[in-house]
């Protein structure tokens, strides 16, 4: 890893407190980056700057929700206040939902466009004019896998992710010739918390015909199911770390730790008939984990 372009220079990162925020923070101190870090689980994130801080680096840290413009510009304040300069932004907070199209509310909707849209948004109009200002900085926004192929299941998600490629090659356009750089990561399903605070919505017949009580355990078990199934065969973290920052280095636009997200690209243009069969089989194969996952909260439920 080329650890010369990330010493001594300083960092913001947002979804800190865990998953690949967290491993880019412990990985960019280790090669002498100071930090900002967010998120909105300040408590968490307290216990990411204490492991930060044993690499002796300088670190602070702020709560922020980035689909809200005030807390991204709270954030930006606290770091020109901190930082002389801004070298790496890395948009990486982000939420996730899967189910059926039909069971995704209006509220679902809007809470994934505002915090992985939006909050890309908000993050770059905060930190770009610092970065043209300096004449130099790079933008790193972590997409996913489903931003380069549509994912059935996942449909709130993939259209936020695709959102994601567009602005990032827009602004690589229109920000390289004044010495800013962008890359955008696009993570296979890797083993990190994501679960945690994604959506996973079930079809309102079985709303309905459990209580909120039932539901509540039956998530849970659900979504570990979901995730056990989704993420099989999945990179560890720490080693898919490695790879975006060894590419992020070489200044790489599309980051990925797997070559098939380049075979993709290929694909979708030279064999597209191909692409849209293979985009059928990822999306009914992502459906039949996700009701396979809801028999599994089902059975649950009927077993208590």
């Amino acid at each position: 890893m080329n650890e010369k372009y990330f010493k001594n220079k300083n960092a913001v990162i947002t979804g800190a407190a865990s998953g690949i925020g967290r491993s880019l923070a412990l990985e960019l101190a280790k090669m002498g980056t100071n930090l900002v870090i967010s998120d909105i689980n300040l408590e968490r994130l307290e216990n990411v700057k204490e492991e930060v801080e044993a690499y002796k680096v300088k670190v602070v840290s702020k709560k922020c929700d980035v689909s809200k413009k005030s807390d991204v510009k709270s954030l930006r304040d606290l770091t020109l206040s901190n930082m002389q300069d801004v070298h790496f932004l890395f948009s990486n907070a982000g939420i996730a939902a899967g189910g059926h199209l039909e069971s995704f509310s209006n509220e679902i909707w809007r809470n994934v466009i505002n915090v992985n849209i939006w909050g890309m948004i908000n993050l770059v109009y905060a930190f770009i004019p610092k970065m043209v200002e300096q004449g130099f900085g790079h933008i790193i926004v972590t997409s996913s896998i489903a931003g380069i192929i549509g994912a059935g299941g996942l449909i709130p998600y993939s259209t936020s992710k695709f959102a994601n490629f567009g602005f990032c090659e827009a602004l690589y356009g229109e920000f390289k010739d004044k010495g800013i750089d962008v890359s955008i990561i696009c993570p296979f399903p890797i083993k990190t918390n994501l679960i945690e605070t994604a959506k996973i919505s079930f079809s309102p017949e079985l709303l309905n015909k459990y209580s909120q009580e039932q539901l509540a355990k039956a998530f849970e078990i659900g979504k570990e199911h979901y995730w056990n199934e989704f993420t099989k065969g999945g990179y560890e973290l720490e080693r898919a770390i490695h790879i975006y920052l060894k590419k992020i280095a070489k200044k790489k636009l599309y980051i990925s730790e797997r070559k098939i997200a380049r075979f993709l690209f290929f694909i979708k243009g030279l064999w597209p008939n191909f692409y849209k069969k293979l985009v059928r089989k990822v999306g009914a194969e992502h459906i039949n984990v996700l009701d396979e996952s809801t028999q599994t909260a089902i059975d649950f439920i009927e077993n208590i």
